[in-house]
């Protein structure tokens, strides 16, 4: 049909290290949108550069450097593998040096300048009588502007009323559920490393793997 909207994917995570959970997220809400004939023209993972944290969040551990150039290794290998048009944004970066105030994901949005944004989030947001996402800054006019796909997760069960009471600002909010689900984390990762153990294959990708090795990123500072 005419005049239906074109998106563009945002995906904002701090990727520290980037793995195989992200990669499925990717892959899920590309299946989602082609699914629900959604039009997608591109997709951009969007690191991190200075948070201003909500919940339990922390501070990446790793320079953004590092964190953008694992993002650059997981965009150019889906690119090369899936075709599909995967790329890279240091958004958060510029608004820090231009401003030297920490990142907001509504300020992030706004930055990227895209017409018709679908922002990825993941089930933990929205769990709970009291959804953090209602802790977020302008998180109703983030909604008004900018569309919504919520990643369903393990152990995390989406608030249903949140999410109608949502779509009632924005009626493209979306919950992507039923797909592939790689339970790992982050936070599980850095401790792997740290312990020198063994990181199952499916954890992580192999050229991820090896830059942290390479540059040293989790090692235990003494």
């Amino acid at each position: 049909m005419k005049n239906e909207p074109i998106y563009t994917l945002v995906f904002g995570l701090t990727a520290d290290p980037i793995h195989k959970g992200h990669e499925q997220v990717i892959l899920n809400s590309f299946e989602f949108t082609q699914a629900h004939k959604i039009n997608i023209e591109s997709f951009i993972l969007l690191p991190t550069y200075q948070p201003n944290l909500v919940s339990k969040k922390k501070q990446p551990e790793t320079a953004f450097e590092h964190r953008y150039k694992m993002c650059e290794l997981v965009a150019s290998g889906l690119r090369n593998q899936c075709k599909y048009p995967i790329y890279v944004s240091d958004i958060e970066k510029q608004l820090y040096l231009k401003t030297g105030q920490k990142s907001f994901s509504y300020e992030s949005l706004n930055a990227l300048n895209k017409k018709q944004i679908l922002f990825i989030l993941s089930a933990d947001h929205f769990s709970g009588r009291w959804p953090v996402f209602r802790k977020w800054h302008q998180w109703q006019a983030l909604v008004k502007k900018n569309g919504l796909l919520i990643h369903q997760r393990p152990k995390h069960n989406i608030n249903s009323s949140f999410i109608e009471q949502l779509k009632e600002i924005n009626p493209a909010v979306y919950v992507v559920k039923g797909l592939n689900n790689i339970d790992v984390s982050s936070t599980m990762l850095r401790n792997m490393f740290k312990k020198k153990g063994d990181i199952p294959a499916s954890y992580i990708s192999q050229n991820i793997y090896q830059y942290c090795l390479q540059n040293k990123l989790y090692e235990i500072q003494t």
